[in-house]
Parts: structure tokens; sequence; C-alpha cells
């Protein structure tokens, strides 16, 4: 994993110092526009709404790229060090953009099937072949109904399995925590299954099981053909999507402290605004919980609408920043005086006084004895329901 992150580092100073050329930026802005063109004819054929054509484009360039290198490597069948890099280089992409217009890709697909038509794949795993597609790499088939029946059902709360009230997130080692007693159970589905099952839900806890076995079904002939095939292409960067989709769900939902209604959603969810890396509004995601349905198109313009109830929540907005720059600076290095900078709060404050808050508001919503004993209450009362 530190490898993959390392060649998205170097990926990302190449196409700065490429950025740096005259008239390569315009050439690639140039490039980008005549390949939407395309697209969007396609998009208004195959689409529900058309204005997805940004997620047909993200299948398109993956299958166009990843798939070619994939099927080279099976024919080969000994492994080629420079073709794993050129899977990983387009799986991943500088400063893991690629995988961000995946993961960001997926997630609306989890929300809204993009494709005309219900295909018999998403009438028993809950989800469509675009979704399934975009998670082969990271294996997170099972996930869209999880997260779309039960993550934006309680929102954040304690009893939401994605939660992360209970730690702080300045706190590099209570990520760690997070990531070995909350993630793993997570991606595997365990606590959605468990979550479903006290509800009663029957049809959806199968469904965590199903999309768990059509990921290892994939995996599975793959291993018995070349086990180093299976490691390098599916295993390796499964556990570095994992990495980042807890990534993801950490600072996506950040703030939970010194709030007495940090259950409520609108002050624990977090708002970045013209992010650099902001595919389809990600960075809206607190609108995203406010109206699941509403397209991503609208979300800007739901954030201004919202002003004042995000004022009376305390809600945290900041401007450019992307999720993982946002994790390297609160999580990592700690980095309050830049973060403060980006920092919009919704009275004037000092820039030490901005510094006070963000450590405040990242702040745990209590001790982890705090949290565990309510959180035990509601799922027994949720089974007795």
């Amino acid at each position: 994993m530190v490898g993959i992150f390392a060649l998205a580092a170097v990926l990302h100073a190449v196409r700065l110092l490429l950025g740096a050329v005259p008239g390569v930026r315009p050439l690639s802005r140039w490039l980008l526009e005549h390949y939407h063109g395309m697209i969007t004819p396609l998009a208004r054929r195959v689409m529900v709404d058309p204005r997805n054509a940004p997620i047909l484009a993200a299948v398109i360039s993956l299958a166009a790229t990843a798939l070619p290198i994939f099927i080279a490597q099976l024919v080969l069948y000994e492994i080629n060090w420079w073709l794993v890099l050129a899977f990983y280089a387009v799986v991943f992409g500088p400063n893991v953009r690629a995988y961000v217009r995946s993961f960001s890709a997926l997630h609306q697909e989890g929300h809204h099937n993009g494709l005309k038509g219900r295909s018999p794949y998403e009438q028993a795993c809950g989800s469509s072949f675009f979704y399934a597609f975009l998670c082969v790499v990271s294996g997170l088939i099972p996930h869209a109904v999880g997260h779309t029946q039960q993550h934006h059902r309680e929102n954040g709360t304690r009893i939401d399995a994605f939660a992360s009230h209970r730690y702080d997130h300045a706190n590099l080692w209570h990520f760690f925590r997070y990531m070995t007693r909350d993630v793993i159970y997570q991606q595997f589905m365990v606590t959605p299954y468990l979550y479903f099952k006290s509800k009663g839900k029957h049809t959806q806890a199968a469904i965590m099981i199903k999309g768990n076995i059509v990921y290892f079904a994939v995996l599975l002939p793959v291993a018995i053909y070349s086990w180093e095939i299976a490691l390098w292409y599916m295993l390796v960067p499964w556990g570095a999507s994992n990495f980042l989709s807890g990534v993801i769900h950490w600072v996506q939902h950040a703030f939970y402290g010194g709030r007495r209604d940090y259950d409520n959603f609108l002050t624990h969810t977090i708002t970045l605004k013209e992010a650099p890396v902001n595919f389809l509004n990600e960075g809206y995601h607190l609108c995203h919980h406010h109206s699941p349905g509403l397209h991503w198109t609208e979300s800007p313009e739901l954030f201004e609408r919202l002003r004042d109830d995000l004022k009376a929540a305390d809600s945290m907005v900041f401007r450019d920043l992307g999720v993982t720059n946002f994790f390297l600076l609160l999580t990592v290095f700690r980095a309050f005086g830049v973060l403060a900078r980006k920092y919009e709060p919704w009275e004037p404050m000092t820039h030490e006084e901005k510094i006070a808050h963000i450590k405040l508001r990242a702040k745990p919503a209590g001790t982890f004895a705090d949290n565990e004993e309510p959180l035990q209450q509601r799922e027994l009362e949720g089974a007795s329901v």
C-alpha cells in the first residue's frame, strides 16, 4: 500500500511538472473536452439521466486502461512489473485522483442505477453493473445497500455502523483503532449485516453476503490460474482501496466534538467547497446526506439554501481541500494552522480562534465508555422493534 501511495505522489509530481510546460495544460483541457463531447451523445442513449455522463466516462476510462493491462498480464502469466505499475497508475492515478473518480462514480451508482433498464444482477445483488465493475478492484460490491439503507438511514449517529464518533479525528492512533476496530467489519459488511438482521430486513442482510460471494467468485479463478496475479492485481489494490475508503468515511464525518447535538448530521458532516478533487460534487457530502435523492449537480444550490440551518449546527466548511489532503493535514500532520486558513467559519474568528475551534470539533463525542453503552442499548432496542 505504501508503494501505491508513493507511486501516486510521484505521478502527481510528474503531472505538476508537465503542467508547467507551455501548451500542455491547454492541450489537456482540449482533449478532455473532446472526450466528454464524444461521451455525451452516448450518455443520452444509455443513461437514465444524461447529466451522469461523467460516470459513463469514468467507467469507459477504467475499462479502456486497466482492463487491457490485466488481460495482457493474464496472457503473459509471469508477473511483469511494468504492467503492475501501469495498472496501479491508471487505477489510483496522480494523488489517487483516479481512485477518487471511481469511488465518486460508484457512490452515485450505489444511490441511482445510471443505466436504463434493470439487470438480473441488480435484482440479486442490489447494485448496478456499473457499480460492480467499478468495485472489482476495491471489493466493495455489497457496499451499495449497506451505504444507502443503513448509513443514510442512521446518518452517522451512534448506531450507524460507519460512524466514527468515538474517536479523536486529529489523532493518528485513533484512526488506526478505527481502521482495525470498525472499518474491517464494515468492508466485509459484517456490521451492516448484523444491523439488517436486527431490523428484520433479511433481503438486505442476504445482499451483504451475496456481494462478498460475487467478489470472491471473481477472485478465486484468478488465484487458481496464478496466485501472484491475484495478489498484485486484486488483493493489494483491495487493501489500498479499503484503506482509502476508510479515510473517506473518517473525513466526511470528522466533527463530533464540542456539541451536544453531535448525532445531528448537519453538525458532524463536513463540506469541502471547490476542492481540487471534487468529482461529482463529492465535497458537498452534507447536502448528499440532507437529500440523498438529489442529483449531484444540484448540491451547491442546496448548500446555499441550507445556510441558516448549517450556521445553527456549526457545520464545518473548508475550501480548496480534497479528502486525502484533509486527512493528511488533520490526522497525520495535525497542521491546524493550514486547516485554519482553509476553514470558513459562520462568524468572524481570528486565526488562533479557528485553530482552537478545529481542535475542539475534531474531538470525540465522548469517551469510549460513554459511547459504547448507549450504542449497545440502541442496538438492543432496534432488535426488539
